[in-house]
């Protein structure tokens, strides 16, 4: 199924638009509301039926890991964008840090959930998108040089805990924006 995720079956055009409004509600609604909501919020804020959703997704747990693929591929979309600047890894980090602050409810069910080894594919390929502009900040004496890919993923980790109990969107964006700051400071290298 990651494979599935990275190279998408061919579909028709309104399908495939029907899958794009499907994620992009869930993704709000999930944000909004956690992820117990009843999926019909879901099917009435992207405009289609329930049949619909479960014709695209067969449970939440299909439809959240949609929503982390859909992350990825924008992040390999801004990391293309990016390729080569020095700033390519703290533009990338901070992507990752907001779509955490909106996918926050996600993390915790879909660690538990059916769609697991999809989530654990998803995080090497963020391994992999990260490595190259890391090593690119490293040798342009923006990163500390001793910081793996590996370490990136328990720096969004410790920032992702940051927003745990934080009541609304905005107050989650708060309390992440403070430990992403707290944690690139420790990133950086000493002069």
């Amino acid at each position: 199924m990651a494979d599935d995720a990275h190279h998408p079956p061919t579909r028709r055009r309104d399908a495939q638009d029907n899958r794009d409004r499907l994620i992009a509600a869930a993704r709000e609604v999930f944000a909004e509301s956690g992820f117990d909501v009843p999926l019909d919020a879901i099917a009435r804020r992207a405009g289609v039926g329930r049949a619909t959703l479960y014709r695209n997704f067969s449970d939440r747990y299909a439809l959240g890991s949609a929503i982390f693929a859909s992350n990825v591929a924008a992040l390999e979309a801004l990391a293309a964008a990016h390729a080569g600047r020095p700033d390519a890894f703290t533009t990338l980090l901070s992507a990752i840090i907001e779509q955490q602050i909106a996918s926050h409810a996600l993390v915790p069910a879909l660690l538990t959930g059916p769609g697991a080894p999809d989530l654990h594919a998803l995080a090497r390929r963020m391994t992999r998108l990260l490595a190259g502009p890391l090593r690119q900040a490293q040798a342009a004496a923006a990163i500390r040089r001793d910081l793996a890919p590996s370490d990136v993923l328990s720096v969004i980790a410790m920032v992702s805990a940051a927003v745990v109990g934080a009541p609304t969107l905005a107050a989650r964006r708060r309390r992440a924006t403070r430990a992403l700051q707290l944690v690139l400071d420790g990133l950086v290298p000493r002069v």
